[in-house]
């Protein structure tokens, strides 16, 4: 007999699922998690124990794309084990070419990033916090990207912040299928207000490669949100804040210390030969605004120690 791999008992809220081997259960009437343009996240659990997992439901309407279900698999199997990524537990479906489809991780529990840096004054504290949190996003960034992945929909709401500390990137297979990523009205795949220009252009005979500077761009962008509180591209139409990110480069702000502006205004070029091409680079970009320049004297010294030492 066939194993089952959904199922709901009568008279009892929970809806079973059954991924490598183990049986995970939800409540679909519980109040979600979170909720995105294609699917909704809820609280689950593990059956053996009663551990805390996340079940994303991806909508109905979706659901029977092939090549969303093709993805969802593939999103299934990232098994990557990163501190600062969300580890996946696996895919559930009814049928392998029809029928609901659920995404289970591990339970992940904490703040969008963009409230946690909001609780911090004006100042040198919450440029430092916000730093500390960006070295993790690109030491993620920088894994995923040697694995050949790339995010495609870096956001505030997709970086999450546990424990008042170690800082974790969310959604990285459903951004990487047509799953976590918004569909614009203007008809590229990605959330307008974060998008680097070579995703906005898609369908142009030059487009270039979505890769490792795309996901740069929308960080560089979402890096000057959290430091400012706003997003620069940000429009009443969508059509419009699509015209920013190809025409505009990131207004200077006084909250933006001047070392760090330049590192964000070469990591938001639209001109993406011109940006940060590893997270790498970008992230000793960032430490040496920190640092501050090498002054003559400091130089000087170091030369002596340097001699001292050759001697």
């Amino acid at each position: 007999m066939e194993q089952r791999t959904i199922f709901q008992r009568e008279g009892d809220p929970y809806l079973y699922l059954y991924v490598m081997g183990e049986w995970y259960c939800y409540d679909p009437e519980s109040e979600p998690l979170g909720s995105g343009a294609m699917g909704t996240v809820y609280l689950g659990f593990r059956v053996k124990n009663g551990d805390k997992i996340a079940v994303k439901r991806v909508k109905d309407a979706f659901a029977n794309n092939k090549m969303i279900r093709d993805r969802a698999r593939q999103e299934a199997s990232l098994a990557f084990r990163h501190p600062n990524l969300v580890e996946m537990i696996g895919c559930c479906m009814t049928s392998p070419d029809s029928g609901p489809i659920f995404l289970l991780s591990k339970f992940v529990s904490g703040q969008d990033i963009d409230k946690f840096i909001k609780q911090f004054p004006e100042g040198s504290a919450k440029v430092e916090k916000t730093c500390m949190a960006m070295y993790q996003v690109l030491d993620a960034l920088e894994y995923v990207h040697s694995k050949g992945i790339v995010h495609r929909d870096i956001k505030p709401s997709n970086i999450m912040v546990e424990n008042e500390s170690n800082v974790r990137l969310m959604d990285l297979g459903i951004a990487r299928m047509n799953g976590g990523n918004r569909f614009s009205m203007a008809g590229f795949i990605g959330t307008p207000q974060y998008a680097a220009p070579e995703q906005i252009a898609r369908n142009d005979k030059n487009s270039l490669p979505i890769n490792a500077a795309t996901d740069i761009y929308a960080l560089g962008v979402t890096f000057y949100e959290l430091l400012t509180g706003y997003n620069p591209f940000d429009s009443e139409s969508e059509m419009e804040t699509l015209t920013r990110q190809m025409r505009d480069p990131l207004p200077k702000n006084e909250h933006v210390p001047k070392r760090l502006m330049q590192v964000l205004l070469k990591a938001t070029e639209k001109d993406q030969s011109k940006r940060f091409q590893t997270a790498a680079e970008f992230k000793r970009a960032i430490e040496t605004a920190m640092v501050g320049p090498v002054t003559f004297k400091e130089k000087v010294m170091n030369a002596f120690l340097y001699l001292g030492l050759k001697k």
